[in-house]
This record gives C-alpha cells, sequence and structure tokens, in this order.
C-alpha cells in the first residue's frame, strides 16, 4: 500500500513539472464524517485532509478537466459524554480511521469561477481505533483496508491560484460486514463510511 501511494505521488510530481497542458496543486482542510450502521448519526467526527492534485484539460474549451489526487483524510464515528434530563451521561464511543484517499475526478467548469466534480476514489485504511469511556474496545470486527468510495462536490476561485472546495463522499462497499463472532457492540448492520470535506487550494 505504501509502495502504490509513493508510487503515485511521484507520478503526479513528474507530471506537474513535465506536461505543459497539466496543472497541479495542494489542498489543506477538515472533515466531518459518520458511519452508518452504528446507531449514531451525524457529522460528528471531525479530522484532518489534506493532499496533492493534479489536473488536464480534456476539451479544447477546457471546460472538461480530469484530475487525480492523493490525500490524507480522517474518518470515523463519536457521542460525547453528554448529561440528559435526569442527569445521566451516556457512554462515551468513538472511532478514529486514517485512510489515504485516491481520486479520479472528472470536472466540469460552467464558468471561470466555479467547477464542479464527480467520480469514484480508491481509499486505504492505515490505522484504525475504537474506544469507550473505559478504554479501547476489545474483540472488534476488523475494517477492510481497501475502500471503493463514491466523490462529488464544488469548487470556488478565490484568486487565479487560490480556491475552497466543498465535497461528499460515500463509501461503495461496507467498510466492516458483522460476522456474528465478534463484539457486536454498534453495529447494527452493514456499515459505510459518509463524510463532508472542506478545503483550501493552491493550483500552480
Amino acid at each position: 500500500m505504501k509502495r502504490i501511494t509513493t508510487t503515485l505521488f511521484f507520478i503526479f510530481i513528474f507530471l506537474i513539472c513535465h506536461g505543459q497542458a497539466f496543472k497541479g496543486g495542494v489542498r489543506v482542510g477538515f472533515t466531518g464524517s459518520q458511519i452508518s450502521g452504528d446507531a449514531l448519526s451525524g457529522f460528528n467526527k471531525f479530522g484532518a485532509y489534506t493532499g496533492v492534485f493534479t489536473n488536464f484539460p480534456i476539451s479544447k474549451d477546457q471546460h472538461w478537466k480530469i484530475q487525480a489526487e492523493i490525500n490524507f483524510m480522517m474518518k470515523g464515528s463519536s457521542k460525547f459524554l453528554v448529561a440528559n434530563k435526569e442527569n445521566v451521561v451516556s457512554n462515551q464511543y468513538i472511532l478514529t480511521m486514517l485512510y489515504t484517499e485516491t481520486p479520479f475526478l472528472v470536472k466540469y467548469a460552467p464558468a471561470k469561477w466555479f467547477e464542479l466534480e464527480l467520480g469514484p476514489s480508491i481509499n486505504f485504511l492505515f490505522y484504525s481505533a475504537e474506544k469507550d469511556s473505559n478504554g479501547k474496545l476489545p474483540g472488534r470486527q476488523p475494517f477492510r483496508i481497501f475502500e471503493l468510495a463514491g466523490v462529488g462536490g464544488i469548487s470556488f476561485f478565490i484568486k487565479e491560484h487560490y480556491g475552497v472546495n466543498l465535497r461528499y463522499s460515500n463509501s461503495i462497499l461496507p467498510v466492516r460486514v458483522p460476522d456474528g463472532e465478534h463484539s457486536q457492540y454498534r453495529i447494527e448492520r452493514k456499515q459505510f463510511n459518509s463524510s463532508i470535506a472542506f478545503s483550501l487550494y493552491y493550483q500552480f
């Protein structure tokens, strides 16, 4: 997985440096995410979002582009300790997942100042941890290392090289499937990742 990510990264850098029609850039931002099937709701898990990208036009008027990226993305789910009206405190639950994200997007610019984007993303999980108020949860159903997701978003150009991006991502394959042999705590059915990402980017 690390070799694939490193190889793709250097390919992107090469294309940015040597391709006349290619443009590249960097992004930094944050995510809000949730897991379906854990009996919790809301994009309550916040995390970092950063990466590099390269794109090139596929139409003469440059309204259509292809963009490839390599990003670092935090996902998961969380429920914090909150006292209800009876002053009873519910149990804490925090799921943290760290992914490398590789989207391949088709971008369409109906105007010079904004773009629409849509496409698949191939992601790899390299860290995950679940815990409650007592610490790490044992005997949990493992997560899939590979994640296939769909991505859609919109970008707005602030200046010539600067812009903001808002996108939504949802896993197409379940991130894990209950097998009846592990703890079923917070696993009601097949689970999927959902995330909203906001980022600032600079395009060379």
